[in-house]
């Protein structure tokens, strides 16, 4: 299993990829701090999975999702966000992200969130849900 973590932060980083490694077992973590280095580091691999920060330095929000999807639409991706706004959280999902979780509640929540996307499903946070979005 490869999964890449786009975020600026290098604790971010090191708590997720801690995460992914606990969830996953022997999951390869791959590194992006901005879209650009992680649209090339998804170039060479077949990538599982993607955590994606809406917040990166060089292409911010949900161009940075829709960016990736239309590069790699077939690639599951989970947003890992700071902003709980249920707008922000419908407008990712609508634009092909798997799921979409707050930083606040990561430490607890990611890794079902991971697992329902892993699975084939969506992960919607509490805040954001109505029916048929599950």
């Amino acid at each position: 299993m490869e999964v890449m973590l786009v975020d600026d932060q290098p604790v971010t980083i090191q708590v997720f990829a801690a995460s992914v490694r606990r969830t996953f077992g022997g999951a390869r973590v791959h590194t992006a701090v901005d879209l650009d280095e992680a649209l090339q580091i998804a170039a060479g691999r077949r990538l599982d999975l993607v955590l994606l920060d809406l917040g990166l330095p060089t292409c911010t929000g949900i161009e940075a999702l829709q960016r990736f999807l239309e590069a790699y639409p077939r690639v599951p991706v989970l947003v890992v966000s700071a902003n709980s706004d249920k707008e922000r959280i419908l407008a990712c999902l609508h634009a092909g992200a798997r799921g979409y979780i707050t930083k606040t509640s990561a430490l607890m929540g990611l890794p079902v969130a991971m697992q329902a996307v892993m699975e084939g499903g969506r992960y919607v946070p509490p805040q954001a849900q109505s029916p048929g979005l599950h």
